[in-house]
């Protein structure tokens, strides 16, 4: 038998097994790992989905602002006295703010620097102050006689001692980072009827910023008290003259602090930021009108909703997220169940950078233009969404797609973007890939450069949405100003938003309030805006679910730019009215076809003869279907 010494006997191996699982493990994971990173690389590496991108190239015209030129005045209108008169004592102050009240409260007026022209008018309303440098004694004395004979003169800013027997004080005494707020008389018949809490009580300030209150003069010893300030000092006064004249001096500038607000340079003063009542400017507003219907006999202002109805109210959507536009379809849906149009703003996002991925592409094409075709207005969202568009530069006006590359680098950086980029891009590209006119535009974030009015008005656009209406204090529309300043006003019209989704509660927690807020504005025409973003279902849908068969029996419920149409029309709109042997004619010129108006007429009004197809005429409500050039209707008084 033969021995092999050197060799040792075949045993099994052990480690076999795990040897043979851990090489199939890492293959395993090899595989997992390559199809990780695919799925990474295709993900973050730029893939082209902008075919429809390929042959444009635009705007060419170069686009920039006008210079800033003083606002000025029609010397020449021809205007019956019925008109309440806006006396300028000095032009160079923020009258345009005065301007805005009398436009947002449909009250006609003129504008004058001539007394004796300004006295032909029952109601006269003298700004921005009456001192003897702005007045001589002959002046003055000429609106005594017009008080004498029985009208009506709101001064702001009384000063001296000259006309202290005429407005009923004993001494006017002038500070400054002392007043905030104004509270109003409940006794008295010119403000007594405004009840809300928040109308009693109105803000001119914050409270926590004492620097940045405005000028006031408060008066002593005054004969009747319409509001006093926070430290019960009077802040606006009457005297009743024999035969029926009246004369009343408010203590601060009506027209800086309506401005102030609504250029959103107040500081902070309201009360709410957003889905709130927070009326502080609407009260002033409300109270000139009230105080030209009772002092003027022939007083015919104009209605601030269309149709007839009590309340404006716009659905709109921010779509600025990928995700947004999975959701359109459900939101359209319902809205078209409600018989209610929307407007969309879009963020024409055509790359990938901090904040999202480039979500304004072939894929979104088929599913904005189905929204427009259903009805809905498509309207500009910028193209980069920075939360720094305050404080992006003005921009060249040439600026097209595709060199216009903006990018988002990180919370506070942002490259390359300019406001006119910004605006004009996008609105160049809904247009050729939308189709229809972009006429509205919302900054993302509701960020605001001062040069975003004339920007707007530069590249095309008519209507905005950039402020929330308790932050401005009023939820009536205006113009924007020039560089968000006090002098010169633009062509655009600017809609607060009222409502928002981003706040707590969640949405479909506050609908209650919402209506509330709906109801409270519905008592003087304001408008009720309310901004969403469909970037979820949920309780989101479930507010509109809820909200839209509640307010279609009270409000006018359209896009912006439609209300936009109405509301720029009805600015145009002139009224006149003049008595004529035992009748009442009323004269309306409207330059610009406008449908679904109201006029307020005295309510003892009767119409004689027929009034025109469709109108009627209810309780001092005359609502008249259309408008086109010049209308005379004539009434009897009872």
């Amino acid at each position: 038998m033969r021995h092999d010494r050197g060799r040792q006997p075949d045993f099994p191996n052990p480690f076999t097994p795990i040897v043979k699982f851990l090489r199939l493990l890492f293959s395993l994971l090899a595989v997992v790992c390559l199809a990780a990173l695919a799925v990474v690389l295709f993900n973050l590496l730029p893939r082209y989905t902008y075919h429809a991108f390929e042959s444009l190239r635009g705007p060419s015209e170069k686009e920039f602002p006008a210079p800033l030129t003083p606002a000025t005045w029609d010397r020449d209108v021809a205007a019956e006295p019925s008109r309440l008169a806006l006396l300028l004592t000095d032009p160079d102050s923020a009258w345009t703010g005065v301007q805005h009240a009398l436009d947002s409260m449909g009250i006609p007026y003129v504008i004058t620097d001539d007394v004796e022209r300004a006295v032909r008018h029952r109601v006269v309303l003298v700004y921005p102050m009456i001192s003897g440098r702005l007045l001589n004694d002959e002046k003055q004395e000429s609106l005594r006689r017009h008080v004498r004979g029985g009208g009506c003169l709101l001064a702001t800013q009384v000063l001296g001692e000259d006309m202290k027997d005429f407005f009923g004080y004993d001494e006017v005494l002038e500070t400054r980072a002392r007043h905030y707020e104004v509270k109003l008389s409940a006794e008295h018949e010119l403000t007594r009827w405004l009840t809300d809490p928040r109308e009693h009580i109105v803000r001119l300030g914050n409270p926590e910023r004492p620097e940045t209150w405005i000028g006031t003069q408060y008066y002593t010893k005054p004969e009747e008290t319409l509001a006093s300030y926070q430290d019960g000092q009077a802040a606006w006064i009457t005297k009743q003259h024999p035969g029926g004249g009246r004369a009343m001096a408010l203590g601060f500038d009506l027209g800086f602090f309506i401005l102030k607000c609504q250029n959103d340079r107040d500081d902070e003063a309201s009360r709410d930021y957003v889905n709130g009542y927070e009326p502080s400017v609407d009260v002033w507003l409300r109270l000139l009108r009230h105080v030209y219907q009772k002092h003027e006999p022939l007083a015919v202002t104009v209605d601030t909703v269309p149709d007839g109805k009590r309340l404006a109210a716009v659905m709109s959507f921010d779509i600025d997220y990928v995700k947004s536009l999975q959701n359109i379809a459900p939101y359209q849906e319902l809205l078209t169940q409600n018989q209610a149009a929307a407007t969309y703003f879009v963020q024409t996002k055509y790359f990938r950078d901090y904040l999202d991925s480039g979500f304004f592409n072939d894929a979104s094409l088929d599913v904005l233009r189905w929204l427009r075709q259903s009805g809905a207005e498509i309207s500009s969202h910028s193209v980069c969404h920075s939360k720094v568009f305050n404080l992006l530069p003005l921009g060249t006006g040439a600026e097209m797609f595709p060199d216009y590359q903006p990018r988002v680098h990180g919370e506070g950086d942002t490259r390359g973007a300019t406001v006119l980029g910004e605006l004009r891009v996008s609105k160049f590209l809904l247009e050729r890939l939308i189709g229809g006119q972009v006429r509205s535009f919302r900054p993302g974030n509701l960020s605001c450069p001062p040069s975003l009015p004339q920007a707007l008005e530069a590249t095309g656009y008519r209507y905005a949405s950039s402020v929330t209406a308790a932050n401005v204090m009023t939820y009536l529309p205006y113009r924007k100003n020039y560089n968000r300043q006090y002098r010169v006003s633009t062509s655009v019209f600017e809609f607060p938003v009222a409502i928002e989704d981003e706040h707590p509660p969640e949405m479909d927690q506050r609908v209650d309030k919402a209506l509330d807020l709906a109801n409270q504005l519905a008592q003087y025409g304001g408008t009720f805006i309310v901004l969403s973003h469909p970037n979820i279902l949920g309780y989101k849908f479930r507010f509109f679910e809820q909200i839209l068969p509640k307010l279609r029996p009270m409000a006018w419920i359209g896009t912006l730019g439609q209300l936009g149409d109405w509301w720029q029309a009805r600015d145009r709109l002139e009224i006149d009215v003049t008595r004529r042997e035992q009748h009442v004619v009323l004269t309306v010129n409207a330059p610009e076809r406008i449908l679904g108006v109201t006029l307020h007429v005295p309510a003892p009004w009767k119409a004689v003869g027929a009034l025109p197809k469709g109108a009627r005429l209810e309780a001092g409500r005359l609502f008249l279907p259309e408008l086109d050039g010049r209308s005379i209707l004539t009434f009897q008084e009872d």
